[in-house]
């Protein structure tokens, strides 16, 4: 389970300066409530807060400075700023989602088209942490299907997005269990020995009739007795905030009798 995501607690100024709680990885909605405690992973997009930071916080807290911070004709703490702090040239609205900060400092003068759009991620990453929750208590305790990954000849082993789908969606990633790791081939044979319980497909043209036309995966348990999901690709390759709609599609085909499709998923081809 990721970092539960947390509203906005509060904004304070320092001479033009904002700083802004946020959802695990973005700024979400301020409520008027107490920060419940110090926040781990700041950012900043401000030299004067840059300065701040660097003299008030240890030095892993601090994730993000602006690329100001290292000119010692314009900073005052050129060289103090560990080589591992990430250096931003400009706002970058992915960079900061990829960075995960609880905090994002920034001016007071921030444009604000960035400033919308980093509430609006805020949102998006509140939401996605609560129906991963949701899922995860609806399926503690259920049993976990065997599930192979199969996009002919290729699979889905450990350190994948895939294979987390499908660890997500309470079943056992196959392709982990065989040691693999990443998107590598496996053999016709080795899946075959492996006999998992349910294949997984990806919904383009060909693939399902290439599983059953293949003379010894056409033989597995699951294919014969059809035991066989197919995702939407869009679905199936996401990772944006749509995952959770993902894990939640797939959940529902595995275990009908606990997670019901989500009304809210619109219709997929």
């Amino acid at each position: 389970m990721t970092r539960q995501a947390r509203a906005l607690l509060g904004a304070f100024a320092w001479g033009g300066v904002l700083a802004l709680a946020a959802a695990p990885s973005l700024i979400a909605w301020a409520e008027a409530a107490p920060v419940p405690k110090a926040p781990l992973r700041v950012a900043s997009l401000n030299l004067t807060a840059d300065e701040i930071l660097v003299d008030i916080l240890p030095a892993g807290r601090l994730i993000a400075v602006t690329r100001w911070a290292d000119d010692p004709s314009t900073s005052n703490v050129a060289g103090r700023v560990p080589e591992g702090t990430f250096r931003f040239p400009k706002a970058d609205l992915e960079r900061l989602v990829a960075l995960a900060p609880d905090l994002v400092v920034v001016s007071e003068y921030t444009d604000a088209d960035f400033l919308r759009l980093l509430e609006r991620s805020g949102r998006l990453a509140g939401e996605h942490e609560a129906a991963l929750r949701d899922l995860a208590r609806r399926l503690e305790g259920a049993s976990r299907p065997r599930v192979l990954y199969w996009a002919n000849p290729h699979t889905a082993g450990a350190g994948t997005a895939i294979g987390a789908l499908i660890e997500a969606a309470g079943a056992e990633n196959v392709g982990r269990t065989l040691g693999l790791k990443g998107i590598v081939p496996l053999g016709s044979e080795r899946a075959f020995v492996a006999d998992p319980d349910i294949v997984l497909l990806g919904r383009w043209p060909g693939a399902l009739e290439a599983l059953k036309a293949d003379p010894l995966l056409s033989q597995l348990r699951a294919v014969r007795g059809g035991r066989i999901v197919e995702i939407p690709t869009a679905l199936l390759v996401t990772l944006s905030h749509h995952s959770a709609e993902a894990c939640r599609y797939l959940a529902a085909a595995l275990h009908p009798d606990l997670v019901a499709p989500g009304a809210e998923a619109h219709p997929r081809p």
